[in-house]
């Protein structure tokens, strides 16, 4: 004996609760979109300064800190033309023999409209490499 089931709806809870739950994750896109889209071009601002640093790596005392501070300057300037608008900027440069990074501490907010709030995001984006010299 077969059992014979109602056929459901095309509208139902569960389409109302995913189209919701879309909605919801759209909106939280759109808003911040911005805040990623910052901590991106701020990340490739670091990537464009790193072979700088990497160079400046490699040289005697008096050079590297003659290139460390262009560095010091540039980087920060860069990242404000590229729209950071933190006025807390931190910019850490850091060299060893094994590695050299710079990173970017500043903090970017996103308005949600709907809900009246404002969030703030702490970003940190990190550029990296290894500092080994490359003997041909």
């Amino acid at each position: 004996m077969a059992v014979r089931y109602k056929k459901p709806r095309s509208i139902n809870a569960v389409s109302i609760g995913l189209l919701l739950l879309m909605g919801v994750l759209v909106y939280l896109g759109v808003y911040t979109w911005p805040v990623y889209s910052l901590s991106s071009r701020a990340k490739g601002v670091l990537l464009d300064a790193l072979p700088m640093l990497y160079r400046s790596n490699l040289r005697p005392p008096a050079v590297k800190l003659a290139m460390m501070n262009d560095l010091k300057k540039s980087v920060p300037a860069a990242l404000r033309k590229e729209g950071v608008r933190d006025p807390n900027l931190e910019v850490v440069f850091s060299t060893s023999p094994k590695e050299v990074s710079i990173e970017a501490h500043f903090v970017s907010t996103a308005f949600f409209p709907v809900i009246n709030k404002t969030y703030d995001f702490h970003l940190s984006p990190r550029a990296v490499t290894d500092s080994a010299r490359i003997e041909w």
